[in-house]
């Protein structure tokens, strides 16, 4: 290369797409349009220079290097992929331009640090596969934990594609060049935070000795687009951690008819790991609330149990008797609860090691951490602990002869960092302890040098110091160097002192500095080595982090239902969802005995459909979430906060709940809340769980009454499954009525000395107070507002209407236009109201009567020509 920007130019051509940044001295600089985009972004600095020292000025901007992890994650937050152009050689020893190369690129979905990633969860990289004329699929990986994921889109188009990979929640989406329309739909549909990544050409095919043996067995026995989606993942993980391909493997997955489907509308509305309210981070979500786990990897299953339940009675009820078992364990529970928070996150050790991004101190906490495994595996290989426990002990693999090459090599406070020294134990290298011991000795010889000179020249306080710039030197204080030995040679003056160096000294400090490099580079070398011999290991700690995780997730369900009191619910292939005495699983835990229990009984065979009113903020939006979550729950394998809980096994969760526009896309609320009520009508089966809240209130009275009527119809008599509706259209109560399958409940709520009290006690029957007046009281609405709507209430409710035909129908309140016109005149009663209120039909006659009438439509009509008024 002749010039910097030339090796510029040819990272970027090579990484296109990629935002690259090179290194320049003690920084990693961007140029052009990158320099300007990382000023924006880092709120850097942006200067303009001629990068080569002559030609065209250009702007530039540039972060440390000994920080570069900072920034990184901040770009990686906001969704940008990163190339490190880097020096690979001395800078002393190059001839002419340093050569310089990427050698590390970080990207959202393959990002192996903890500083970049999120959290402990799982950090997804996706691909789809769309295939002419067959079948979409899609592929997710986490290079964190080393598990590949494939499966077929669940449902057709777009929407399956989003359907399947929504509970994955993938932080990088890789599409074909031929996917149009699927960019735009995924992004937006499961609320990704970063821009989906369009692959230009097909993947390169991936040599088969970069795979691992089970992996490739695995690969091929997958449909042709399950494994064209794998192969852009692979091919994107080769193309960003190359040292990572070997070690992925095909994690096992229940398939969509064994698991309960969640759709990415589900999972918000739910609030199963992510808020609805603006202020995510302080929001309570299922997950926050619920999580008891201990470890890193149990946090990352518990998450993506809540995000994959199962729909298999059989897989249910082994996780339920393991769940028992620990329960059984009693005052043993917490104990090894105790020893499951000295785990470490084993998964994530072990994909650093083979992505070299390792920290010794973190081998320091894998080597307590596997001797915390072996207690575990030792606590429940034993008497009394029922079987189900035993078998999670069995597959803790405390890898002894690992741990036993730790604790041999591996020093009981290892440096922070892979550059620093005194990363191995003496004894472990003998060429190492050589080269240490010449340092060692070199040093010695420099005190040795320091007292003899203190003797020699009677200065107490002369002292051998050392800094990178002028290196060893001998500091004498100004007050002493009158007798400062002619032989001294001056090398730097200070405030205070003068510093000089001599002969001896030049040669001590020549044989220490040689040592020194001659360890850091012997050092680095087997520092490599040693991870080299870790990466036979990495498989093994992976499996590991999933044992662990499983242990810990199930130990947690034991200790919630020890602490709390929770029941085991029965989970069988009934139709029936019967729940006694049920509490909202999140505000259960905030509210604890202020939160009123209510039941829930839905039966395929007889009242499947539940139709709920009551009044505003009486909690008709919660006791829906209440039961989702509850089967939900039942169906991940955890205990419920009930009295008691019957849950026929459900396939597929839906709701709509909210009200939401998409102006970006030109859609209304209403269309939004349509469309979404759409896609539930096609996806639900006879053994979904349905529920929706106000359906139809996004346009006029009656166009919205019918749309209701309508759904409600379809999912009675066509989908036939089990549905909760909350609705303010209180004319469906009566609809109702007259389906076998359906009944009315709704939420109490009672009046003392002029207040009302809302309950929040589920009734049988319906209501017809939506009470909006009074909650707009609560909000503050201004008083003379506040009476106005009462005066339009009165007149609205006056104007009624029959409700449900036939002449037994009851007289309900007709909302229409004419009515609001006619109600928004004068206050003041009219001439011809005040003669009707002045009339006495008792004492009329009929001739009087057309009398009057026929007097009136003259006045109405006005004087005929010629008539005196």
């Amino acid at each position: 290369m002749s010039s910097l920007m030339e090796q510029y130019a040819a990272a970027k051509a090579r990484y296109p797409g990629h935002l690259v940044l090179i290194r320049v001295g003690d920084f990693f600089e961007g140029f052009g349009e990158e320099a300007q985009l990382l000023s924006r972004e880092l709120d850097l600095v942006l200067t303009a220079r001629a990068p080569d020292g002559s030609g065209e000025r250009m702007p530039m901007a540039g972060v440390p290097g000994h920080s570069i992890d900072s920034y990184l994650a901040r770009l990686v937050r906001k969704g940008y992929k990163v190339a490190l152009c880097d020096q690979v050689e001395d800078a002393r020893l190059a001839k002419g331009l340093i050569r310089r190369e990427v050698t590390r690129v970080v990207t959202p979905g393959t990002a192996i640090e903890d500083r970049l990633l999120p959290g402990p969860e799982h950090n997804f990289l996706a691909a789809v596969a769309t295939p002419p004329g067959g079948p979409a699929a899609f592929a997710a990986v986490d290079v964190t934990t080393g598990e590949l994921f494939t499966g077929a889109a669940e449902g057709p188009g777009p929407l399956g594609l989003v359907l399947a990979l929504a509970p994955f929640g993938p932080r990088e989406l890789l599409l074909p060049a031929t996917a149009t329309g699927i960019p735009t739909e995924s992004a937006r549909l499961f609320k990704s935070e970063f821009p989906a990544v369009r692959l230009e050409s097909a993947p390169e095919a991936i040599e088969p000795e970069a795979l691992s043996a089970p992996l490739r067995a695995s690969l091929a026995e997958l449909p042709e687009a399950e494994r064209e989606a794998a192969g852009a993942c692979l091919a994107y993980v080769r193309a960003t951690q190359p040292r990572l391909l070997p070690f992925i493997e095909r994690a096992p997955r229940p398939p969509a008819s064994r698991r309960l489907r969640l759709d990415a509308k589900t999972l918000r509305h739910l609030e199963i790991t992510r808020s609805m309210s603006a202020e995510e981070g302080a929001a309570p979500t299922l997950l926050s609330t619920w999580d008891e786990t201990r470890t890193a990897p149990g946090r990352r299953l518990f998450g993506f149990w809540l995000r994959n339940p199962l729909a298999d009675v059989q897989a249910i009820g082994a996780r339920q008797d393991a769940v028992d078992a620990l329960r059984a364990l009693g005052p043993g529970l917490a104990a090894l609860r105790q020893s499951l928070g000295a785990v470490a996150d084993l998964s994530r050790i072990g994909s650093r090691v083979a992505g070299r991004r390792l920290r010794p101190v973190e081998l320091a906490a894998l080597r307590s951490s596997l001797s915390a495994v072996a207690q575990l595996a030792q606590a429940l290989d034993r008497e009394p602990v029922a079987e189900p426990a035993r078998q999670l002990g069995r597959r803790l693999d405390a890898l002894p002869e690992l741990a036993e090459r730790l604790r041999v090599a591996i020093p009981e406070a290892p440096p922070a960092e892979a550059g620093a020294r005194g990363l191995f134990r003496d004894g472990v290298f003998p060429e190492l302890d050589a080269v240490t011991a010449q340092e060692a000795a070199a040093l010695a010889e420099l005190q040795q040098l320091e007292r003899s000179e203190q003797d020699r020249t009677g200065i107490r306080s002369l002292r051998v110091r050392y800094n990178q710039v002028f290196g060893f030197y001998l500091e004498v204080t100004r007050p002493h160097l009158p007798r400062v030995p002619p032989e001294y040679r001056r090398k730097q003056t200070v405030s205070g002192a003068e510093r000089f160096t001599t002969d001896e000294l030049a040669g001590i400090e020549t044989r220490v500095l040689s040592a020194r490099e001659r360890a850091g580079e012997l050092e680095a070398g087997l520092w490599e080595r040693f991870c080299r011999e870790l990466d036979g290991w990495v498989p093994r700690l992976y499996r590991l982090a999933r044992a662990v995780g499983e242990l810990d997730v199930l130990a947690s369900f034991a200790w919630t239902a020890q602490s709390r009191g929770l029941v085991r619910p029965v989970v069988d292939d009934g139709g029936e969802l019967l729940v006694r005495e049920g509490r909202h699983p999140v505000l259960d835990r905030l509210l604890g005995e202020r939160f009123v229990p209510n039941d829930t009984e839905l039966d395929l065979a007889q009242a499947r459909l539940l139709v709920l009113t009551g009044p505003n903020m009486s909690g008709k939006s919660t006791y829906m979430r209440q039961v989702g979550l509850l089967v939900l729950l039942a169906q991940v394998g955890a205990f419920l906060p009930a009295r008691h809980a019957r849950i026929g096994v459900v396939s597929s969760l839906h709701t709509r709940m909210g009200f939401t526009d998409d102006i970006g896309r030109g859609k209304s609320s209403f269309f939004v809340e349509m469309s979404e009520v759409a896609e539930i009508l096609r996806g639900a089966d006879e053994r979904s769980l349905v529920l929706l809240d106000e359906v139809g209130r996004g346009t006029s009275t009656f166009d919205g009454l019918a749309l209701a009527w309508a759904t409600l119809r379809h999912l009675h008599d066509r989908i036939r499954c089990r549905t909760i509706v909350a609705t303010h259209y209180h004319q469906l109560t009566e609809l109702v009525e007259s389906l076998p399958g359906a009944r009315n409940a709704h939420l109490g709520v009672k009046e003392e000395h002029g207040e009302v009290v809302l309950l929040h006690r589920l009734v049988p029957g319906s209501t017809d107070r939506s009470l909006g007046i009074h909650v707009a009281r609560l909000a503050g609405l201004p008083s003379d507002a506040l009476a106005e709507a009462e005066r339009m209430l009165r007149r609205l409710e006056a104007a009624e209407l029959p409700v449900g035909g036939g002449s037994s129908a009851r007289r309900g309140p007709r909302y229409t236009q004419a009515v609001l016109l006619a109600a928004s005149g004068a206050t003041d009663p009219s001439e011809l109201e005040r003669a009707l209120a002045e009339l006495d039909p008792d004492r009329l006659t009929p001739l009087e009567a057309l009398a009057w009438i026929h007097e009136w439509k003259r006045r109405r009509a006005g004087p005929v020509a010629g008539e005196q008024p």
